[in-house]
């Protein structure tokens, strides 16, 4: 019981503290190398202005690049050829209108799905606010754009990801994607996640052996947190769940 007790408190102090914060691994591109890297895989869209076979195209693009004036029109032919860049400054544009809230939405998922990761925080800002008035097919493509660059280690995508669908909102309740993305984000070093995890199914009663040992690494993980916190209270329950039963749910009987 005592145990139990234990748990519970630490489980509310991690929660108010960090909550899922998904450690920024990789994510955040610095470098224009590291950028290419981190969007391999993606259908990256217009890159070259070479690719764009129209003279015309080739020279709003050109002047795009060279931060010359260009007309919020001749952005969004661009956008709507699949250069990510343009789709970023249209979206950026119908975004401060909040009657066009789903057209800055579109925009955004263009942007993202080429693997602009900068696109990511603000498209899940506007689904976060308003995502009555975006028809199901834009929104199963804003999910799907997430989707690819959570499974990328973009912090952000995953983090806003699991609290979408723990609300239910605006993709529908996935429990287990939401379990997924945890497990995801923990085994990829997230140390604040990882030790939620450990709690939650410590908390809950371990089945077996495979569980405890699963409860383990993830505070094995935790453990090695560079917060001091975090690292303290993962190695504190590390140390009771080596003494006690496999099934917690009898400690408490």
């Amino acid at each position: 019981m005592r145990f139990l007790i234990l748990l519970v408190a630490l489980s509310i102090g991690v929660n108010n503290g960090c909550g899922v914060a998904f450690a920024a691994a990789g994510a955040d591109p610095k470098s224009k190398a590291a950028d290419q890297r981190y969007r391999q895989g993606f259908n990256q869209g217009v890159t070259r202005t070479d690719q764009l076979k129209d003279p015309a195209l080739q020279a709003i693009r050109r002047r795009m690049i060279a931060r010359q004036r260009v007309s919020y029109k001749e952005l969004q032919m661009l956008a709507d050829r699949g250069d990510g860049v343009a789709a970023i400054y249209v979206a950026k544009r119908l975004a401060a209108n909040p009657k066009l809230t789903a057209d800055a939405i579109h925009y955004y998922t263009i942007a993202s799905s080429t693997g602009r990761a900068g696109a990511v925080a603000p498209l899940s800002r506007l689904l976060s606010t308003t995502s009555e008035t975006v028809s199901e097919p834009r929104l199963a493509q804003a999910e799907k754009t997430l989707r690819d660059h959570a499974s990328r280690g973009n912090p952000v995508a995953a983090a806003q990801l699991v609290k979408f669908y723990k609300s239910g909102r605006p993709f529908g309740a996935k429990p287990d994607e939401v379990l997924r993305l945890e497990r995801q984000a923990a085994a990829g070093g997230d140390s604040k996640t990882a030790l939620n995890l450990a709690i939650s199914m410590i908390s809950q009663g371990l089945a077996g052996d495979q569980e405890k040992e699963e409860a383990r690494h993830f505070l094995t993980i935790a453990k090695d947190s560079a917060e001091p916190s975090t690292s303290a209270i993962a190695a504190a329950v590390l140390r009771r769940l080596e003494k006690e039963p496999t099934n917690l749910v009898e400690v408490s009987q």
